[in-house]
């Protein structure tokens, strides 16, 4: 029989912050700050379908948290995991695959120079603009730069526009979702690290596999998998589904 294979994003997905919870369910704290704070929560629904998934399949987390920040989720991975918006695959035993650093880190250190003027203009920019700015690396690899805003999103889509507006290199992709935008290096996005990662797994037999996410940026890497599942009032149903509605 296949195996089946659950290539999760995390956050909006399978957990959310308090203010995007219901206030009528038993919440289960889901992911901390630093110093142990809750900051993200599953309903009843997110929980049993989690429990569900573990008991029957694979689960690997596809995420832009970085590794610390996954380590603050409270959700054990076991397999192969996905972070840093896909620049980042490490396998089971935790150890990054010899193909890491022969196919996915030189497409890094190549656009790093770009990345690198980006920040430096990001936080320039950053009061008048309401947003802070993050760059994330690793092994001395500049992976991608985080924007975030902490009005209703406002400020970074007006970013978002801006930055469009005079047009992104080819190397970089631009992510947004709420109050929370990337620019990412192309080929070391979620979708080629679902892909690289489906074909070890196929190597040990066939599989089923399905993709959850909810934002646009989740599609690609959904589309890869045989089955996708998208929650309720996501980016993808909200900007994709709403014609459909009764």
């Amino acid at each position: 029989m296949p195996r089946i294979v659950i290539f999760l994003d995390l956050d909006d997905t399978i957990l959310q912050t308090a203010p995007k919870c219901p206030t009528d369910q038993a919440l289960t704290p889901a992911a901390f700050n630093h110093t142990g704070e809750v900051l993200s929560f599953m309903t009843p629904a997110q929980r049993r379908l989690l429990e569900f998934w573990r008991e029957q399949a694979t689960v690997i987390p596809v995420t832009g948290r970085t590794d610390s920040a996954l380590d603050r989720v409270a959700i054990s991975f076991t397999s192969w995991r996905i972070t840093y918006h896909g620049a980042l695959i490490r396998q089971p035993d935790g150890t990054l695959p010899v193909w890491w650093h022969n196919e996915i880190q030189p497409l890094l250190n190549t656009a790093r120079p770009l990345l690198n003027e980006y920040a430096a203009w990001l936080n320039a920019n950053a009061a008048a603009g309401g947003y802070r700015v993050s760059d994330h690396a690793v092994e001395e690899c500049l992976t991608y730069i985080s924007v975030k805003s902490e009005d209703d999103g406002a400020a970074l889509t007006r970013l978002q526009t801006q930055l469009l507006s005079t047009g992104l290199p080819p190397e970089l992709a631009l992510h947004c979702n709420g109050n929370n935008l990337a620019l990412m290096v192309k080929g070391a996005q979620k979708h080629d690290a679902v892909r690289r990662v489906t074909a070890e797994l196929k190597q040990d037999g066939p599989l089923v596999t399905i993709g959850a996410g909810d934002s646009l940026t989740d599609l690609p890497f959904m589309q890869i998998c045989d089955f996708a599942l998208v929650p309720q009032a996501s980016q993808i149903q909200t900007e994709t589904w709403s014609q459909y509605t009764p």
